[in-house]
C-alpha cells in the first residue's frame, strides 16, 4: 500500500514526476475533479445531496484547493430509498447541510477556468449544470472538453486487466483504499488517484499499443 494522502485517509499517493506534462498549454493546466452523491440517477427529478471540489495542478495533479459540503434537499419525497441508503443520507447526518445555492456560490471560483474532471463525468456534470439553473447562477465557464477517469481506463478493461470501469474496480486493481465509497470527497479523492496511476502509467508510454504488447494482444 501506498502512503496515505496527507489530506486523506483514503487516498494513498503514488510517486509522481514534479511535472508530468510540462507542455500543457495554459487553458488546460488545471482539473477540478468533482463528485456529487445525488437522491437519485436523474439530473431534472432528484437532488444533490453532497458535494466534493478537488482544484488541482494538471501538470503535477497535486491538489490545489478542496471543498465539501453537504447539500439540504427539499424534495425527499422524490428520492429514492436506495439512493438515500448508499450515500447514508438522515436527517440528523444532513441538520447542518446547506442550500444548494450556497454550495454552488462557493465551488463556481474553484471551476472556473478548468477542466473538469472525474469518474462518470457526464453524471456529475448534468447534475450541476441542473443545479445552477435551478438556482439562476451563473455557470462558470470552463473547458468544453471533460476528463473522464472510466474512459481513460478502457485499454485495462480491453486487454483484460479490470472486469470492469467501475470506480471500486479501478481502486481495487491499482491498491487504493476505499474505506468511505460513495462519500463525495472519498470519492473525488479515489478518481485523481485513479487518474495518478493512469498518467504515470502513460508517461512510461502505456498507452493502448503497449498494453497491448504487455497482455500479449500485440505481437
Amino acid at each position: 500500500m501506498l502512503p496515505a494522502h496527507p489530506d486523506s485517509d483514503t487516498t494513498p499517493v503514488s510517486p509522481l514526476p514534479s511535472l508530468l506534462f510540462p507542455s500543457l498549454p495554459p487553458h488546460l493546466r488545471t482539473l477540478c475533479f468533482v463528485d456529487l452523491e445525488t437522491t437519485g440517477l436523474d439530473a431534472s427529478r432528484h437532488e444533490v445531496l453532497e458535494v466534493a471540489v478537488l482544484r488541482v495542478d494538471a501538470r503535477s495533479l497535486k491538489v490545489l484547493a478542496e471543498y465539501e459540503a453537504r447539500v439540504q434537499p427539499t424534495r425527499l419525497a422524490d428520492a429514492h430509498p436506495e439512493a438515500l441508503a448508499v450515500c447514508g443520507y438522515s436527517d440528523e447526518e444532513w441538520r447542518d447541510a446547506l442550500s444548494l445555492e450556497e454550495v454552488l456560490a462557493t465551488v463556481t471560483p474553484l471551476l472556473a477556468g478548468t477542466l473538469v474532471a472525474g469518474h462518470n463525468t457526464s453524471f456529475d456534470w448534468g447534475f450541476l449544470v441542473e443545479g445552477y439553473r435551478r438556482t439562476a447562477l451563473t455557470l462558470p465557464s470552463v473547458d468544453y472538453h471533460r476528463l473522464d477517469t472510466a474512459s481513460l481506463a478502457w485499454p485495462l478493461l480491453a486487454t483484460g486487466e479490470v472486469e470492469s470501469l467501475s470506480l471500486n474496480a479501478l481502486a481495487r486493481h491499482f491498491g487504493i483504499h476505499r474505506p468511505t465509497p460513495h462519500r463525495a470527497m472519498a470519492d473525488a479523492r479515489c478518481a485523481l488517484e485513479v487518474a495518478r496511476r493512469l498518467a504515470v502509467r502513460m508517461s512510461r508510454g502505456g498507452h493502448m499499443e503497449r498494453l497491448l504488447e504487455e497482455s500479449g494482444g500485440v505481437s
